[in-house]
Order: structure tokens, then sequence, then C-alpha cells
């Protein structure tokens, strides 16, 4: 059995396992800090047709998957807007607490450097992950927003040279 956890570039052929995972997740985790209009409104933007949209739009989307027994699972998402917004990072539960969050953000963060970003990244965390932002030099800009009844922490990096360095090797 091989359990070698790969990332890969999503393709628009992917949009429904990432809804789905994406969607599963946020029922489970975010929704219950949102109104029901706000949860309404994630997703929507989590749906597969928007996710198909986002990728066609340019957003950057890799997947953490896994192969067992013959079959690839999906064990995370994480996608960047604009080379610098980290907009998804999400992590199938059962892969939860084994380091695949960290592996994506890595990852992306690598590739939006590697492709002219100076070292500057956003996030707008949900509640549950904050802690996990701060924990990789993420700063609140400022206390938790409810926009629309979504409610998040906008969030923000910066990279010093030496710790851009480190990233792209």
């Amino acid at each position: 059995m091989d359990s070698y956890v790969t990332i890969r570039a999503a393709k628009v052929e992917d949009a429904a396992a990432i809804s789905q995972l994406l969607c599963d997740l946020s029922r489970r985790y975010l929704l219950d800090d949102f109104t029901e209009q706000g949860a309404k409104r994630l997703l929507r933007a989590m749906s597969e047709r928007a996710i198909r949209s986002y990728i066609r739009e340019g957003f950057c989307y890799h997947l953490a998957e896994q192969k067992q027994a013959g079959k690839v699972e999906l064990l995370g998402v994480v996608a960047t807007r604009d080379n610098s917004h980290l907009y998804h990072l999400f992590v199938a539960e059962l892969a939860q607490g084994k380091g695949i969050a960290s592996r994506l953000w890595k990852h992306a963060k690598a590739l939006c450097i590697a492709n002219g970003n100076k070292g500057e990244f956003t996030v707008n965390a949900s509640l549950s992950a904050k802690a996990m932002y701060q924990a990789w030099g993420f700063v609140a800009e400022q206390e938790q927003r409810d926009t629309k009844g979504i409610i998040d922490v906008p969030m923000r990096l910066t990279l010093n040279e030496q710790t851009k360095e480190k990233t792209c090797n």
C-alpha cells in the first residue's frame, strides 16, 4: 500500500471533489459561527460551479493526495488568488494533525514567491484557523469581522528576505 502524499495542481475536472471537501468541512467546523445568510453565501462560493470558475479565472489550486489500495484520496486543498491571498486551505478530517496544511501552505507560498510575490500574503481566517495562521507568522489586521454574515479575521504575513529564501528551497 502506497501512503505517499503528493501535491499537484488542480484541474477544472477536480472541482466537484474540491467543492465536496470544502463544503463538508465548512458545515462541520465553520458555519456555526455564521448567520444563516452567511452560511448560504459561503456554501455558494464553495459550490462546484464556483470552484470551476475560480480555476478558470486563474486562482491557483493545489491538491494533496494519497494513493491507497489503488485509489487516490483527496487529503487537502490550497488555493491562492492574485499570487498573494490565501483563498482556501482545507484538510480532510482523517489527515488533520499530520502536517498536510503546513505542506500545502509551504507549497503555495513558494509558488507565489517564485511567480513574483515580494513576501506579502493575506488571509481571511476562520475563527477556528486563526491560531494556526498566527503560528505561521500571520498577524491579525483587525478583530473578527462580520461581512454579510460570514465571520472571519483579516490577517497579513510579511516575510523577510531570509524567510523567503528558505521558503523556495
